[in-house]
């Protein structure tokens, strides 16, 4: 799936002045300034099209033109690529109307991505001239007929305004998202060596193990002390979340054992609906009524995880094998619609993960407590996605950081690197003295910095962030 960009007015200060607060750069002056969105794109051996966006740092005022010229390597126009509209001696001219914020050309692919042992294929597009304007940021674009990594661009997740009723992965090497409701599951059983079971974090759910092997013999009157325990800012609640550093052993609900009588019956509290309520400006509206109350049991059966689950007070359950899904973390299944969903890309195609997300804070000097976070980065640990902090100094800022300033030492597997850390939620905007140095599971190494956290009308839910490849 393409990444869509709704957002760009707040990135785009950033993008095309490409530098970071302690930067001498001033664009104050510059009233029209057009770039690539990205700064490369790959073709896969199955794709033939692709649309190139150009982004504005403001809505146009006039019709105007901006002329690309390109650079060919071992290709050439007509016999191996053209585009909509067509080049004319070796020049695109792309027309944009008064009142767009972006506009477009279409890349189309003519022939096969070279083989092993043949010459790499790829143009090299740039902008000569913007009418009534100019260019800088991302002024040049590279196509790879290959799956090369992506170059780094600008991406604004699609993660639904300030209700944030999506997850989303995405993937900065292939430069995709993934857009999941958050509601679309509620357990995911992981493929790995392991037979364990995660909870929806998204919707605040809960575990606790309870002292029987028979689910039909619990009703709520046996677990009501429990209820009250298990919610979010009361003491001692932390031990019915999956431990948020992402690690598969520390999930609420115990390895499922091959020993049957070892698997116990566990309370669930479902957590709470995707709010729909519109929040004030730039505050969040991310949890709905309660999502009630269920009973399960997961045992083993030939390696196959045997579901069973139901209302508090049926003396029946229902019952649902679910089987490892190999090349993905987990096989997720919705206890509401009572079906496998597919949520996750496959296991090594997607770096970081939006949500809204289930964290552990200290609550006094002895307690803890689960909590609930809006605008959350989670990395994806289960592939080896490693990531680490960098601080804003003297002799640090994003735009001038390269390779040979990354630390090896420093990369941490702890889904919660990012987590929370990148946004101010008083002032409403990001965190300027921090970015992130990210390594995803090719070995790809990026540099990444949040650029907004709301839109130009400081509604929340629309983050945006920039990153940049560094191992070239």
């Amino acid at each position: 799936m393409k990444i869509n960009f709704p957002f760009l007015s707040i990135v785009l200060l950033f993008i095309f002045s490409s530098c970071s607060e302690d930067d001498s750069s001033n664009t104050n002056n510059i009233q029209f300034v057009a770039a690539f969105e990205n700064q490369s794109v790959s073709f896969t051996d199955t794709e033939d099209e692709k649309v190139i966006k150009l982004v504005f740092s403001e809505t146009a005022a006039q019709n105007g033109v901006i002329t690309i010229n390109y650079t060919e390597n071992n290709l050439s126009y007509s016999t191996d690529f053209t585009t909509t509209p067509s080049a004319e001696n070796g020049s695109i001219e792309i027309a944009y109307q008064a009142g767009e914020a972006e506009t477009s050309f279409t890349f189309n692919k003519l022939t096969e991505n070279p083989r092993e042992g043949e010459n790499e294929k790829s143009i090299e597009f740039y902008i000569t001239d913007v009418t009534n304007g100019t260019t800088q940021g991302n002024t040049n674009l590279l196509v790879n007929f290959s799956e090369a990594a992506s170059l780094g661009g600008s991406v604004a997740p699609t993660i639904g305004g300030p209700n944030e009723g999506n997850q989303v992965y995405i993937d900065l090497s292939a430069q995709t998202e993934t857009i999941v409701a958050r509601d679309k599951w509620d357990l995911a059983f992981y493929s790995g060596e392991e037979f364990r079971v995660k909870l929806n974090n998204s919707l605040f759910m809960m575990a606790a193990e309870l002292n029987t092997n028979n689910i039909d013999e619990i009703t709520e009157a046996d677990v009501e002390d429990l209820q009250a325990q298990m919610q979010l800012l009361q003491a001692g609640s932390d031990v019915y979340v999956d431990n948020p550093n992402g690690t598969i052993t520390g999930t609420a609900i115990n390895e499922i054992s091959s020993v049957l009588d070892e698997n116990k019956v566990y309370l669930i509290n479902m957590g709470n609906e995707v709010g729909t309520d519109t929040p004030e400006t730039g505050s969040v509206a991310v949890a709905g009524d309660s999502r009630g109350w269920k009973k399960i049991k997961v045992t083993l059966e030939n390696d196959t995880y045997v579901l069973q689950y139901a209302n508090l007070n049926e003396t029946t359950h229902q019952q649902q094998n679910i089987s490892k899904t190999p090349d993905y973390n987990f096989t997720f299944f919705s206890i509401i619609t009572e079906s496998i969903v597919d949520v996750e890309p496959l296991q090594t195609k997607w770096d970081l993960n939006f949500t809204v997300f289930t964290e552990v804070l200290e609550l006094n000097a002895t307690e803890y407590t689960a909590y609930g976070f809006s605008d959350y980065v989670a990395t994806n640990v289960l592939a080896n996605t490693n990531a680490y902090q960098v601080t804003v100094n003297e002799s640090i800022n994003y735009s001038d950081f390269s390779i040979e300033d990354v630390d090896e030492s420093l990369f941490e597997l702890d889904q919660r690197v990012i987590g929370s850390n990148w946004r101010d939620v008083f002032n409403h905007s990001v965190e300027t003295n921090l970015f992130y140095i990210v390594k995803d599971p090719e070995g790809n190494i990026y540099k990444l910095r949040f650029t907004a956290l709301v839109n130009e009308n400081g509604v929340r839910g629309y983050p945006t962030f920039e990153y940049n490849l560094l191992n070239l």
